[in-house]
C-alpha cells in the first residue's frame, strides 16, 4: 500500500506545480458613513474575506475606504492579476445609480447633487476595466450595494443599481434585482451576503448555481422583497468549492496501470515533497469524521438538489430545516398540499423513516436527540431554544420561543389515525401548534407553541379489528453522520 501513497504523494506535487491558476480577491466594506451608516458591511467584507481566503484565493481586504484610497487599491487589484487568473472583486456598502451608470460610494463624501456623484464615488464600471485589461480567464463582480441612497442632498434617478452587461468571461451578482433596493438586515451579515457565503462552501457547484441557491434563501427570507439577480457572460466552469481529494482506500489504486519508477522526480525539490508529504499524511491519517468549523451552512441532497440548511449545536450537526425528500412511499405534504411542504417539509410514516435522510446523514437516535436535549439545558428549557422565534410557522402564543440553538423547528403537525373498535380514522392535525420529530426505533419528540419544553413518546403499532397499523406521520430531522 505504501507505494500506491507514493503514487498520490507525486500525483500531488505534479497538480500544484503543473496547473497553476491564481485566484485573484479584493473585498471592501464601508460601514462608516456621514449620513445613513450602515451596521454590516465592515462584518460582511470580513466574513467574505476569511471564506474566500479558507477557499484558496489571495485576498485583500479594505473597509471604510474613501474616495481616494478606493480607487488606488482598485488600481493595485489590476495590477496584481495576470492573463489567464480567476479575479474577484466584492463590495458591500452603499451604491447609486446616474444616467444609468452604477456608482460604489465611499466613506467620507458630502455628496449635494445628482451631478457630483462621478466626481465623489468609484464607477463600477472602473473595476470591470480593470480586470478586462488585466486578461484574467474568469471574472467575479458582486455588488452587495444597492442599500438606499445615503445622501439627503439630492435624489438619484433610480432605485438601486442598473443594469450592466458583463463583458466576456465575467459574471456580474448583484444583491436585488436592478431598480430594487437591497436590505441591510439586523444579524451579522446582510441577507444576501449571509447566504453567499453558506453557498460558496457547497461542493462540486457551479458559480451559477451558487447564485441561484443565494436567490432562492434571500426571496425566501425576505418574502421576495429581495431578489438578487445576475448578468452573466462565463464561457468556463468554475466552482468556488471543487472537492479535489483522492480516496486513497479505494479499490482502484490498487489495479492503477501507472508505472511509479516512470515518474521523472530529479526536479522535484526535497521542500516540495515535504510540503505536499503534509497533506498527504493529512490525507491518510483522516478518519473521515471531518465537521464544519463555521455554526451554519447549507447542503445539497443529491438525491433531488433540494438545499437545506445545517446547523452545528455542541458537536453534533443537524438539518436546519424539515426534510422534503419524497420516497416512494409513505410520505406526504400536510392536507396533499405542496406548499405545506415548502414550509414544512414531508410528513413520514415508518418504517420509511429509518432510510429517508440524504447520504451522508441518518435519522437520529434516542442518544442523540438527550444529547442534543441536555446540550440546551434540559428537557424543560430545551424546546424553547429550538423553536422558530415569531407566529410565521407558529400559532400563538408560541411562547417561550428564543431558537437560540438556531434549530429553527417549525410546527409542522401531523397526519394520524384515531381508531375506533371497528374502523380507524385518517386526520390532519396539530399544524401550527406542534412539531413533531421521528427518532429510531418508533420514538418520537415534540415541541408545543404553549411551552419551552420538549416531550418525546412512543409510536406503537395499533391493531383493529384483526389489521395492523402502522400509526402517525411526523417530521424528519437528520443529523450528520
Amino acid at each position: 500500500m505504501k507505494i500506491h501513497y507514493l503514487f498520490i504523494l507525486l500525483f500531488l506535487v505534479f497538480f500544484n506545480t503543473g496547473f497553476t491558476q491564481d485566484k485573484i480577491a479584493l473585498v471592501i466594506g464601508n460601514s462608516s458613513y456621514q449620513e445613513s451608516p450602515l451596521r454590516n458591511p465592515v462584518n460582511d467584507a470580513t466574513d467574505i474575506a476569511g471564506t474566500l481566503s479558507q477557499l484558496g484565493f489571495q485576498v485583500t481586504l479594505k473597509t471604510n475606504l474613501n474616495h481616494q484610497q478606493m480607487e488606488s487599491v482598485i488600481r493595485s487589484f489590476g495590477t496584481q492579476i495576470n492573463s489567464g487568473d480567476v479575479a474577484l472583486f466584492y463590495f458591500s456598502g452603499h451604491g447609486t445609480q446616474v444616467d444609468g451608470l452604477n456608482y460604489l460610494v465611499p466613506v467620507g463624501e458630502k455628496i449635494y447633487a445628482a451631478d457630483e456623484v462621478k466626481y465623489k464615488s468609484v464607477e463600477a464600471g472602473f473595476v470591470l476595466d480593470k480586470m478586462e485589461s488585466a486578461g484574467s480567464d474568469i471574472n467575479i463582480v458582486i455588488l452587495d450595494a444597492c442599500r438606499n441612497n445615503p445622501f439627503k442632498g439630492f435624489r438619484s434617478s433610480g432605485r438601486g443599481f442598473a443594469y450592466m452587461s458583463a463583458p466576456n468571461g465575467t459574471i456580474v451578482s448583484y444583491a436585488t434585482a436592478p431598480g430594487s433596493v437591497a436590505l441591510d438586515g439586523i444579524g451579522r451579515n446582510s441577507p444576501y451576503t449571509k447566504y453567499l457565503i453558506q453557498a460558496i462552501q457547497i461542493e462540486r457547484l457551479q458559480i451559477e448555481d451558487v447564485f441561484k441557491k443565494v436567490r432562492e434563501y434571500v426571496a425566501k427570507e425576505t418574502g421576495n422583497k429581495q431578489i438578487p439577480w445576475e448578468s452573466s457572460s462565463l464561457i468556463g466552469d468554475f466552482y468556488f468549492q471543487k472537492d479535489q481529494r483522492l480516496d486513497v482506500n479505494s479499490d482502484k489504486m490498487e489495479n492503477s496501470d501507472l508505472n511509479i519508477n516512470s515518474l521523472d522526480t530529479s526536479n522535484i525539490s526535497n521542500k516540495l515533497l515535504e510540503e505536499n508529504k503534509i497533506e498527504l499524511m493529512a490525507l491518510i491519517n483522516s478518519d473521515n469524521d471531518n465537521l464544519p468549523t463555521d455554526s451554519f451552512g447549507l447542503f445539497t441532497d443529491s438525491r433531488d438538489n433540494k438545499t437545506y440548511k445545517w446547523v452545528r449545536i455542541g458537536d453534533q450537526i443537524w438539518m436546519g430545516e424539515n426534510l422534503n425528500f419524497r420516497t416512494s412511499d409513505n410520505s406526504i405534504c400536510y392536507k396533499k398540499n405542496s406548499a405545506y411542504c415548502k414550509q414544512f417539509g414531508r410528513l413520514y410514516k415508518q418504517p420509511t423513516p429509518e432510510n429517508a435522510c440524504p447520504e451522508g446523514w441518518h435519522l437520529p437516535g434516542e442518544h442523540e436527540w438527550q444529547k442534543l436535549i441536555e446540550y440546551l439545558g434540559g428537557n424543560k428549557i430545551a424546546g424553547g431554544k429550538m423553536k422558530e422565534k415569531g407566529n410565521k410557522h407558529w400559532t400563538s402564543p408560541n411562547n417561550e420561543a428564543s431558537n437560540q440553538s438556531n434549530f429553527s423547528a417549525v410546527a409542522g403537525g401531523k397526519y394520524y389515525c384515531d381508531p375506533d373498535p371497528y374502523k380507524v380514522w385518517w386526520l390532519y392535525g396539530k399544524l401550527g401548534s406542534t412539531a413533531y420529530f421521528w427518532a429510531q426505533g418508533r420514538h418520537y419528540y415534540y415541541l408545543t407553541n404553549k411551552k419551552g419544553k420538549i416531550y418525546n413518546g412512543y409510536q406503537s403499532v395499533m391493531k383493529v379489528n384483526y389489521k395492523i397499523f402502522d400509526g402517525h406521520y411526523y417530521s424528519i430531522r437528520c443529523i450528520k453522520n
